[in-house]
């Protein structure tokens, strides 16, 4: 068996930086990063759905074997081939693998006493178990600019009728918020997504658990990463500014969107990613998220 040091969990909800986080903690000599081992359609064998909650819709015993399973590299992934998938997609499946198994088998085929990143939003919801015994970095983003992304990419929040049942029906504001010809389904999901979320994590109170600002990213990078390196006791060197400005080459484009459906776009300027709301959401949209951020009815 492999001499993993402690791992440290990447999560967040999708589109709030967990995987540029992961290109760069990725890129620190003697870190092996897997890539959705959680994913219900192409990760682990033993899970069945997205966003399992211990305690709630999984328990903490059966989730935290998995979880063990995973970093001692014990784990059994599923082929993850999807009707939508080219024939030729689907036979590189068949015989190499998925993103998130290939990401485990680098990991299994690389050197010993190396430290494992597993990045995972749809580990957002196991965070406060997970920092129990692990380091958890979880990520965040402003709804405006989150929404719009879900709006650009044509993303649903599809788990929300099931996720919705685990928490109070008294801390649900939005749960009853309708698409509507002013109203996008994708912003609805976001609205949606974002309250379980505040809520879920209102309940965390835990040292092990970095709160990633994504806005902070987009404004000063390298002072972000410089303070989470602090905080994982990790070196912060030349190259891992290298890594950061690699990220972000389109930073001297005057594009200031990204293409539509393409979920990391780099070649447009990534001070705009919290910007270019205004251009997608309608000025409904907007409303209604602003209301809903001041407390107000939505």
């Amino acid at each position: 068996m492999k001499n993993f040091k402690e791992p440290i969990i990447i999560s967040g909800m999708p589109r709030t930086g967990t995987t540029p986080l992961g290109r760069i903690l990725s890129s620190v000599e003697g870190l092996s990063m897997i890539y959705e081992p959680f994913n219900a359609k192409q990760g682990i064998t033993g899970i069945e759905f997205n966003y399992p909650y211990p305690g709630k819709n999984i328990s903490e015993i059966r989730f935290n074997k998995i979880l063990e399973d995973l970093i001692n590299l014990k784990s059994k992934f599923k082929i993850g081939i999807s009707s939508s998938d080219s024939i030729s997609k689907k036979i590189f499946k068949y015989f190499i693998g998925n993103e998130s198994s290939i990401s485990f088998y680098k990991a299994r085929l690389s050197s010993s006493n190396q430290r494992l990143i597993i990045k995972d939003p749809f580990l957002i919801f196991s965070s406060k178990e997970i920092c129990k015994k692990y380091k958890v970095i979880f990520c965040e983003r402003p709804l405006k600019p989150l929404a719009a992304s879900f709006k650009r990419m044509k993303w649903n929040f599809s788990e929300y009728s099931k996720l919705s049942k685990l928490f109070s029906d008294n801390e649900l504001r939005a749960r009853d918020l309708k698409p509507s010809k002013k109203l996008s389904s994708e912003v609805v999901g976001a609205i949606q997504f974002y309250e379980l979320v505040s809520i879920y994590k209102s309940e965390i109170n835990s040292n092990n658990i970095y709160f990633f600002s994504q806005n902070k990213l987009v404004e000063d990078p390298v002072g972000e990463i410089r303070y989470l390196f602090e905080w994982l006791e990790l070196e912060f060197s030349e190259n891992i500014v290298k890594t950061i400005e690699s990220l972000r080459k389109g930073r001297q484009s005057r594009k200031s969107f990204p293409k539509d459906n393409i979920q990391h776009d780099l070649d447009y300027n990534k001070k705009y990613s919290n910007k270019y709301f205004s251009e997608i959401l309608t000025s409904y949209e907007i409303e209604t998220i602003s209301n809903f951020c001041s407390g107000g009815e939505i």
